[in-house]
């Protein structure tokens, strides 16, 4: 369940980037996308589906990490009795 949990905050700042990385690029012209080089950048512009996706996925694992939290709290519980 440790390896879920940790998989699913890996999931949330991947899908963080990803959004953030669109939207700083989009709206304030900085972020990561100035930072890439030119060809990674167009590929990803191109894809602007891929904005909504990062921002799924990374919704989509909060709501998962709030349950598999509290396995891992009733796991340790149940290990400590």
């Amino acid at each position: 369940m440790r390896i879920l949990d940790l998989v699913l905050s890996a999931t949330i700042v991947l899908g963080a980037t990803v959004f953030l990385a669109y939207v700083g690029f989009h709206y304030f012209d900085f972020g990561l996308f100035m930072t890439l080089p030119a060809s990674i950048v167009e590929m990803l512009l191109r894809n602007w589906a891929l904005q909504y996706i990062g921002l799924g996925i990374g919704i989509a694992a909060m709501i998962a990490k709030r349950p598999v939290g509290r396995q891992i709290t009733r796991q340790e519980a149940e290990n400590r009795s």
